[in-house]
């Protein structure tokens, strides 16, 4: 059996993967942990059928009211596992909400994730 080499063989670099990043502008100090948070979830069955149950937010200072938003809990059990993955970031400009690594074909914003992000950003602003 004669096996060919590929001649135009894939680079080993940038992978398709994106993310949607949501800012919430203001003037943030970027040592300042307040702002640096990540969802933590419980769940219940396995694989495709694996469900979100709860939420806890762990982190800075805005942790404790995003915890305090039970509202905000029950949209994000609503979401699909991988997109109840949520980080929250001070940056430069202001704070960085975002969730996994998606590919190109994954890559979107439900109407159900875009309302979360925007009731964290909403917490956000309050407390800028």
């Amino acid at each position: 059996m004669d096996l060919m080499q590929d001649i135009n063989p894939l680079p080993w670099g940038a992978q398709d993967r994106f993310q949607a990043h949501f800012i919430v502008k203001g003037n943030i100090d970027q040592s300042d942990d307040s702002f640096l948070v990540e969802s933590k979830l419980k769940t219940q069955d396995h694989f495709g059928s694996k469900k979100v149950v709860s939420v806890e937010w762990v982190g800075g200072k805005i942790a404790n009211i995003l915890n305090a938003d039970n509202e905000l809990a029950d949209m994000i059990k609503k979401l699909s596992y991988h997109d109840a993955f949520i980080w929250v970031d001070p940056t430069k400009s202001g704070v960085r909400i975002h969730g996994k690594w998606k590919s190109s074909h994954d890559l979107g914003v439900s109407k159900e994730q875009f309302a979360v992000y925007d009731r964290i950003a909403s917490h956000i602003k309050k407390n800028l």
